[in-house]
């Protein structure tokens, strides 16, 4: 007999219900019918929180950077709203499972992991629209949710992987590519199917 890889992944909202999504995100149900039946057929459980964004503003926020979510108020917002998911995420180690990832969304203020230099608008705001050529040096920041996430992970001592969805690339391209092959690295070594019967 094999061991049993029971596995959790924690996943921001959007990506299961994409009409949360800020507008200039695109929604892109395909893409997130992808995911969702790709974890199924791997038989991992989901644990998603609400979305920060919408639960603040409602659906019809303007886009905006990570530097307007950058407030005391908004972070205690996206604490409060990861009370009881992160209560949960804790049940299920507690129990055995496996906590493959965090998965985020790419190039969102409060869910990405890789927020580089953006443009400003009139106002000398930071946009939700990156620069044409980044700096290399230029700092690189997690999403407001994204660090709040891998502080509270810090805290109990875990080493979570952290990833993020690449809505806005086409099927096919380098980043969709690069994101599926990380994505079933993390969740598939320890699959039944691959691992060496008990001894």
């Amino acid at each position: 007999m094999s061991k049993k890889d029971k596995k959790i992944i924690l996943v921001a909202q959007c990506l299961i219900n994409p009409y949360c999504r800020v507008h200039v995100l695109g929604q892109n149900f395909p893409l997130s019918h992808e995911l969702m039946e790709y974890l199924m057929k791997l038989r991992v459980g989901i644990i998603q929180y609400p979305c920060p964004e919408t639960t603040a503003m409602g659906l019809q926020r303007n886009p905006q950077g990570r530097q307007q979510y950058d407030n005391i108020f908004f972070r205690n917002h996206c604490k409060e709203l990861l009370q009881i998911p992160f209560l949960m995420v804790e049940e299920f180690l507690k129990n055995g499972y496996r906590l493959v990832a965090y998965l985020g969304l790419r190039n969102s203020p409060t869910c990405g992991i890789n927020w580089g230099k953006h443009k400003v608008n009139r106002y000398n705001t930071e946009s939700p629209m990156p620069v044409d050529n980044p700096d290399p040096e230029d700092p690189v920041l997690m999403g407001i949710m994204a660090e709040i996430l891998s502080e509270k992970f810090h805290a109990l001592n875990l080493d979570v992987p952290f990833m993020e969805l690449p809505i806005q690339q086409p099927a096919g391209s380098e980043e969709r590519n690069r994101f599926w092959l990380d994505l079933k690295h993390l969740v598939e070594p320890r699959n039944p199917k691959f691992m060496a019967p008990d001894a």
